[in-house]
């Protein structure tokens, strides 16, 4: 790998972990702001709806940008023999979804309630298959850091991650369509994980040798 590739790769890490810190801080940010809504009960895309809606529409945009970053920073690093081209492919589709949630903001619902509106269905749809797409993506990538040795190590952390991803997922589905009043707890705690595996890929990124440029699938 030559050392603009190199640079690259590190400098597409760098981005993806501002951007995960600037999401946090933003999401923080808008809780504070926004008391209107209910931590536990409403969905963290409800906090970019109303006058502080900005600060999570930011935020949005920040995943949008890391999530592309962290694709390219994992093609550019990861050795050839460790990377999911498919997982990097995903990664990018994720963050297109994000954007598309901050043009398309959601309706403000009850527990379980449906979208009233087309803007709604289309952030709902939109959310959903991001958040489905991220955990495949992140099956994929976990389970080829097998092949390198210096990514190994890391291997069980980020696949521990990726099935708490899975699981969070499916808990949410089930309290959707139960209509239990806790879906904002769990979704942020997906939204947290999926930052959390994120972060680790990003470091990992930055840390370990640069091998990658890869056409692996």
């Amino acid at each position: 790998m030559n050392g603009q590739t190199s640079m690259l790769g590190r400098s597409a890490a760098w981005v993806t972990i501002i951007a995960i810190i600037y999401f946090l801080v933003a999401a923080i940010a808008t809780h504070l702001v926004s008391t209107q809504y209910d931590f536990v009960r409403d969905y963290i895309s409800d906090y970019a709806v109303g006058p502080w809606g900005w600060i999570y529409g930011s935020a949005f945009l920040a995943s949008c940008v890391g999530c592309i970053a962290l694709a390219i920073a994992l093609w550019q690093i990861v050795p050839k023999s460790a990377l999911s081209r498919t997982g990097a492919i995903l990664l990018v589709i994720v963050g297109l979804t994000y954007a598309v949630d901050c043009a398309f903001p959601t309706d403000i619902l009850a527990p379980g309630e449906p979208p009233k509106t087309t803007v709604g269905m289309i952030h709902l749809a939109d959310a959903f298959l991001g958040w489905v797409l991220f955990v495949v993506a992140a099956f994929l990538i976990s389970g080829r850091l097998k092949h390198a040795a210096g990514w190994k190590a890391w291997r069980p952390l980020a696949l521990i991650l990726s099935w708490l991803a899975l699981v969070l997922l499916v808990l949410l589905v089930g309290v959707v369509v139960s209509k239990q009043p806790v879906g904002g707890l769990v979704e942020k705690s997906f939204i947290l994980d999926r930052n959390v595996w994120s972060l680790l890929l990003a470091i990992l990124a930055l840390r370990l040798p640069a091998e990658g440029n890869s056409t692996s699938s």
